[in-house]
């Protein structure tokens, strides 16, 4: 369970850092998901690999979603009822991952939804430094106006927003060690700069139930196959997993369930 002052932390900042949470269980998690990428034939596109649906086709992995260290977390973060977005599992050996907001809120430079919360877990499988590629994100930037400020500098590979280099940006940089657990807002801008051959995590990704039928838009806007859920999940025997899934099928119409 999250205190008062990570719950005051991650609503004013966008995100959390928790040291050491998975420090006991990382090795089994980093042989799981190896065997994973090895399975699987997908060919690195842009110098990684990703793959969606990555837990779920795992059963020993299915234990992250309703572990004490994240259910209870994420149900502090989204409300009794949230919803399973999906999860990835990457290897990349990118070593400029520019600044973007993995859902941007905004149109004509208003936001739109940017409240409805949804949230990334991310367990980081190899030591990770400034140097080395860690994650960094701009505190603060899941909320207007700077979260659409940021946009207006949309950054792609070869500009410079607000003149500056990518890593010069004014940032927190999140370095980590195998075990940690990083939480962010999906409205977060953040980037990675530096790196070896190969950075790898896990991604488990939820958010809460939708109460507007225009946040079921966003949804699928930026995440591929949320309303066709991994049968694994619609079966499962823990009855916590089936309730995140059970609805989203019936939101393919573009409506909310009465």
């Amino acid at each position: 369970m999250l205190t008062p002052n990570q719950l005051a932390h991650f609503r004013t900042f966008g995100f959390l850092r928790l040291t050491g949470l998975f420090a006991q269980d990382i090795a089994n998690i980093t042989r799981e998901s190896q065997h994973i990428w090895e399975s699987d034939e997908t060919p690195r596109k842009n110098q990684e690999i990703r793959l969606d649906r990555f837990i779920e086709r795992s059963p020993p992995l299915h234990r992250l979603v309703i572990d004490d260290r994240v259910y209870p977390v994420v149900e502090q973060l989204l409300g009794p009822d949230f919803i399973w977005v999906g999860s990835e599992g990457n290897v990349s050996g990118r070593n400029r991952v520019n600044w973007h907001a993995d859902r941007k809120y905004y149109r004509g430079g208003e936001g739109h939804w940017i409240d409805y919360t949804q949230v990334k877990l991310m367990l980081y499988l190899d030591p990770l430094s400034r140097e080395t590629g860690c994650l960094r994100v701009i505190p603060g930037s899941h909320r207007m106006p700077l979260h659409s400020d940021l946009a207006n500098q949309e950054i792609d590979a070869a500009s410079e927003p607000f003149g500056l280099d990518g890593p010069d940006l004014p940032s927190a940089a999140l370095e980590t060690t195998p075990g940690d657990l990083i939480i962010f807002n999906h409205c977060l801008w953040h980037a990675a700069y530096g790196g070896g051959p190969d950075r790898r995590y896990v991604a488990l990704k939820f958010a809460a139930r939708p109460t507007q039928e225009d946040q079921l838009v966003s949804l699928e806007r930026y995440t591929p196959h949320i309303f066709n859920p991994h049968e694994a999940f619609l079966k499962h025997s823990d009855a916590r997993i089936r309730k995140m899934v059970a609805a989203l099928p019936s939101y393919r119409s573009g409506r909310l369930c009465a």
